[in-house]
């Protein structure tokens, strides 16, 4: 586990690839042009064990089934290096969040400079409350004073976000940040070694290590202040405000408001229409086998993957020409012209 001063750069990454047999798609209206030289795209999802991981994983698979497109998965540690990775070309297809697009088109730190990239699809709304252990004398936010706290690892949109909603709670400073991958974080917090972590509820269902945690540990989510949400989410149109509920996580005796960011496969601006077409129409023609890898990919529907694109920022023109196609493109969204 590392502190808050180690360097991004120092983290390992372990590189794998899922590669599945080729099965050729046509477009079934307007069909762009076929695929003249296939590249092997590299593909960046997050931490392992996380959610971002494992649907990005399923996301890959299914593109490798469904496209003679090859992709070449790797863990990072998390969607803002994804976004910087992806600014020095070295993703091409990445797992992001919609709070990274805001900062990463303003190039707003930690980002060293605006950084381009398009939009394909969206995938699923995470519910972010911080978790303490149930019988933790820390009863709200600013109780975090002098505390221990996790987002996982210090390029992780966790970990931008919290930033943010910690420095408008006016206790940035105060707060001891310890990174680790998800699981180690969530062993330690059981051992009593940190005090609070990031709770993660994707679709609002809580991820496997909170599942884990609560096994042998009872937990309890605190609640930002809707004045400490609005003004997060004026700083950053990504952090979004949503509820997080006793049918959604059993351990809530009332209804909570949360954070929340949507997730949204980002593209580089190298990843041509005719790529973006075949991958958007693979995902989103197949969701079923999508949805059948688990719970973190239940939003995975046409509907939502438009739903959660985001406004001012460009989308793929071959996935516009998809969405188009199947009539669910919106008027507000922009095309990409590279």
């Amino acid at each position: 586990m590392t502190r808050a001063n180690v360097q991004a750069n120092s983290i390992d990454r372990r590189k794998f690839i899922t590669c599945a047999s080729a099965m050729g798609l046509t477009a079934a209206m307007a069909p762009l042009p076929a695929l003249a030289q296939q590249r092997r795209l590299r593909w960046g999802s997050s931490s392992l064990g996380s959610s971002g991981y494992v649907i990005l994983e399923a996301l890959a698979n299914v593109s490798n089934k469904y496209t003679d497109i090859r992709s070449a998965v790797q863990a990072t540690a998390g969607t803002t290096e994804n976004f910087v990775l992806m600014g020095r070309d070295e993703l091409d297809v990445a797992h992001t969040t919609s709070l990274d697009w805001v900062a990463a088109k303003a190039g707003d730190a930690p980002f060293p400079g605006p950084i381009e990239a398009n939009q394909l699809l969206a995938y699923v709304q995470w519910k972010n409350p911080p978790l303490v252990r149930a019988d933790s004398d820390i009863q709200q936010i600013s109780d975090l004073r002098g505390r221990s706290y996790s987002p996982s690892k210090p390029g992780s949109g966790a970990a931008s976000m919290a930033r943010i909603l910690f420095e408008e709670a006016g206790i940035l400073d105060e707060i001891d940040f310890i990174y680790g991958a998800w699981g180690e974080v969530y062993d330690n917090f059981g051992l009593g070694q940190i005090d609070c972590v990031h709770g993660v509820f994707t679709n609002g269902t809580p991820i496997g290590v909170i599942t884990k945690a609560e096994a042998t540990t009872p937990l309890r989510a605190l609640e930002f202040s809707e004045e400490v949400l609005k003004a997060a989410n004026a700083r950053n149109a990504g952090i979004l405000v949503s509820e997080l509920t006793p049918d959604m996580w059993p351990a809530l005796d009332r209804t909570i408001r949360v954070p929340a960011l949507a997730g949204v496969l980002g593209a580089d601006t190298t990843v041509t229409a005719e790529e973006g077409y075949a991958i958007t129409k693979a995902i989103l023609e197949n969701d079923d086998a999508v949805r059948s890898f688990g719970t973190p990919l239940a939003g995975v529907t046409l509907e939502n993957a438009v739903a959660s694109l985001l406004v001012g920022h460009p989308v793929n023109a071959g996935a516009a020409q998809f969405y188009q196609e199947k009539g669910v493109w919106r008027d507000e969204l922009t095309i990409a012209t590279t």
